[in-house]
C-alpha cells in the first residue's frame, strides 16, 4: 500500500495545463484499487490527496472532498467494479484478454473521474469562468489521452506483478477473482 501511495503521489504531481482553465494528471486510481481493492485504494488516494493539498497546495483542502469523490472514490470503484463485471463476462484464460481488461477499466476510470470533475466545476460558475460546456468536454476529452496513458500503466504495472511477484496479485480482493488464480489455489480431485 505504501510503495503504491508513494509511486502515485509522485506522479499525481505531473499536471498538464488544459484549455478551460483546469489540469490533466495521471490518477493512479484504478492500479491502486485493482491491486489493493477498492477500500484500501480509496484510503490510498485520500493519503495522496490530503498530503498533496498539506505539502504542496495542490488540489488544496477546500476542494478536498470533491477530490475524494472524484479520484478517491469514482477513480477507484469504477475500475474494479468494471474488471469485476468482465472477469464475470469474459472468464480471461489469456494474458491478451486479461490486459484488454485491464486497460478499458484504468481508461473508463479515468474518463469517468474526469467528467465528474468536470461538472463540478461547470456547476460552479461564477466562481470557475467556464461553464458546464466547456468544463465538462476539456475534461473527458484530455482525459482520454491521459486515460491511454493511464490504462498503459496500469497494465504495464500488474504485468509486471503477475510476472515477478503473482504472489502479491494472489492477496488482491479483485485480481485474485481471476481464474488463474482460481484455478491454482483450488485442490486437485484424484
Amino acid at each position: 500500500m505504501g510503495l503504491l501511495t508513494a509511486l502515485f503521489f509522485a506522479a499525481m504531481l505531473l499536471n498538464f495545463p488544459l484549455i478551460g482553465g483546469t489540469t490533466a494528471h495521471l490518477l493512479g486510481g484504478a492500479s491502486i484499487g485493482l491491486i489493493l481493492g477498492p477500500f484500501a485504494g480509496c484510503i490510498s488516494v485520500t493519503i495522496i490527496l490530503v498530503l498533496q493539498a498539506l505539502l504542496f497546495g495542490d488540489g488544496g483542502l477546500t476542494t478536498l472532498g470533491a477530490n475524494v469523490l472524484n479520484m478517491g472514490i469514482i477513480g477507484v470503484f469504477i475500475p474494479c467494479v468494471l474488471f469485476f463485471v468482465m472477469n464475470k463476462l469474459f472468464k480471461p484464460k489469456a494474458n491478451g484478454t486479461l490486459y484488454a481488461m485491464i486497460f478499458i477499466s484504468a481508461f473508463v476510470g479515468d474518463v469517468f473521474a474526469a467528467i465528474a470533475a468536470g461538472t463540478e466545476l461547470g456547476l460552479s460558475a461564477p466562481t470557475f469562468q467556464y461553464g458546464l460546456s466547456i468544463a465538462v468536454p476539456v475534461m473527458a476529452l484530455n482525459h482520454s489521452i491521459i486515460g491511454v496513458a493511464e490504462g498503459i500503466v496500469t497494465i504495464v504495472l500488474i504485468g509486471t506483478l503477475l510476472k515477478l511477484r503473482p504472489d502479491v496479485l494472489e492477496k488482491s480482493p479483485i485480481l485474485s477473482k481471476l481464474p488463474f488464480f482460481q484455478n491454482k489455489t483450488e485442490p486437485k480431485e484424484e
